[in-house]
């Protein structure tokens, strides 16, 4: 059906940060005629204005708002379709759950909470909702062309051996995201980088996995290890799932090292593949 038979969803931002101006303002420039930003939030009224006058180039008519009062006045607008929450890991659960409680549809940044039991619970008070919105996190690389691709293809490797993940990313001064406090936040961001960063390594191992009929993860384990003295612990892990069944893949993951490279491979009977 052609874009033009839908109505545009009506969008708000929540939380005006630096990933929000990165990849979220030009996502909605670029598709404004089927996702209407209607507004922005921040905790603070500074962020606001500085990423309001950016939307309103192509949403004239969005508004600004800061403070939690003002979060509480944005739920409650009727001309507000869905929330994209764009928060540190700290606080944006909290307020993911203070939005589909307030009906709207939810797009989640991860990593989604500081911890499995967290996500659990909200998980559990989701499904108590009488209504219950869409939640759905913005984990992006399940969506690229090339893993959709690998999931496509892993059918012709015969059975399947073995998974082997490879993240090598290093993270210095010379990367935008380098200095982000939240990230560093021992308590409240456990793992640091590791914690935020590989959960779009993880979600494409899993959906290869799943594509190649093996199920879901059942057990998990790995060391750690901090070389870098300017990031946050962990700055390393090496580990090995196993999925349920019986299907082992390696997970090597570091951003301490000083060269760029990523590699997925899958080894099957038949033959392998690499993205």
């Amino acid at each position: 059906m052609a874009e033009e038979n839908h109505k545009p969803v009506r969008l708000a931002l929540i939380g005006a940060g630096l990933f929000t101006k990165d990849a979220y303002i030009p996502l909605c420039r670029r598709h404004a005629s089927t996702v209407q930003v209607c507004a922005v939030w921040s905790r603070s009224a500074k962020a606001t204005d500085l990423l309001l006058p950016l939307i309103q180039e192509f949403a004239p008519k969005a508004n600004g708002y800061h403070g939690d009062d003002q979060l509480d006045s944005l739920l409650q607008d009727p001309n507000i379709d869905a929330v994209a929450v764009v928060l540190p890991v700290q606080v944006m659960l909290q307020v993911a759950g203070k939005c589909l409680k307030a009906g709207k549809h939810v797009l989640q940044e991860k990593p989604v909470a500081q911890s499995v039991e967290a996500v659990n619970l909200a998980i559990k008070e989701f499904h108590q909702l009488s209504q219950q919105p869409v939640w759905a996190l913005a984990e992006n690389y399940r969506s690229e062309q090339g893993f959709r691709k690998a999931c496509q293809m892993i059918h012709e490797l015969g059975s399947i051996i073995k998974l082997d993940l490879v993240a090598d990313m290093p993270m210095n001064s010379s990367n935008k995201y380098f200095g982000s406090q939240w990230r560093r936040d021992a308590e409240g961001c456990p793992g640091g980088f590791v914690m935020d960063s590989c959960v779009h390594h993880i979600a494409a191992l899993r959906a290869l996995g799943t594509a190649a009929g093996l199920g879901q993860v059942t057990e998990a384990s790995a060391s750690t290890l901090s070389l870098s003295e300017e990031l946050p612990p962990p700055d390393t892990l090496v580990g090995a799932v196993k999925f349920a069944s019986g299907t082992p893949a390696s997970v090597s993951i570091t951003f301490a090292g000083s060269v760029l490279r990523f590699s997925l491979s899958v080894t099957g009977t038949k033959g392998s593949l690499e993205v």
